[in-house]
């Protein structure tokens, strides 16, 4: 069969469009995961207590080492060469696991306090920078970004300045504090997967 070039330049944008559409459901998938995978970490610190597994320092670093793995994995997979919020989200939690090193002889309430304080301004930097991108291309997704944010800022600076019990209280409050950070996690790319299937007028920045 003949192909007139209006017709070739249809078909190549449909075959275009099926490629984009296969992409973005694959990645779509690999975020959900990750934040169940998050959602999981913070679920694991709750259950740690009843088996007397009491060291909330050496199980902060140890979660911040599986989360960077856990990010990194996801930027690898979900890169677009412009949304780089899951590699410096990588690089945040390697620092904060790193340090433990450094710290993890130190008292531990003052120890966990800096760390998780630390951690969440750094974070909530990137997620500033998240916002920034969303805003400037008028994207819906800026205010469920920012809900979301300001809930993650609360959240940490409250549990930061709280981390001043027993060690069993400090990881149960450290467990809480992670499921949420998933939940927020899965809320979002919740979201954003619905309004894209759904094609409503906030857009995915894929």
């Amino acid at each position: 069969l003949k192909i007139y070039p209006k017709e070739k330049r249809k078909h190549r944008r449909e075959v275009k469009e099926m490629f984009k559409s296969k992409e973005r459901r694959f990645k779509n998938k690999i975020n959900l995961i990750s934040s169940g995978v998050i959602l999981l970490l913070g679920v694991l610190l709750f259950i740690f207590p009843w088996f007397n597994i009491e060291e909330p320092n050496n199980l902060l670093y140890l979660l911040f080492a599986i989360y960077a793995g856990v990010k990194l994995i996801e930027y690898i997979l979900t890169r677009n060469g412009t949304d780089r919020e899951n590699l410096y989200t990588a690089i945040a939690c390697t620092l904060a696991s790193i340090s433990g090193f450094k710290f993890h002889s130190y008292p531990s309430p003052m120890v966990l306090s800096l760390t998780l304080v630390s951690w969440v301004g750094i974070m909530s930097v990137i997620k500033l920078i998240k916002l920034d991108y969303y805003h400037d291309r008028k994207n819906g997704m800026f205010y469920v970004n920012l809900v979301s944010f300001s809930l993650f800022l609360l959240l940490g600076l409250l549990t930061s300045i709280n981390l001043y019990f027993n060690a069993t209280v400090e990881t149960l409050m450290l467990a809480f504090f992670f499921v949420c950070n998933g939940l927020l996690s899965l809320s979002e790319n919740g979201i954003r997967v619905l309004v894209t299937v759904k094609d409503l007028k906030i857009k995915d920045i894929h």
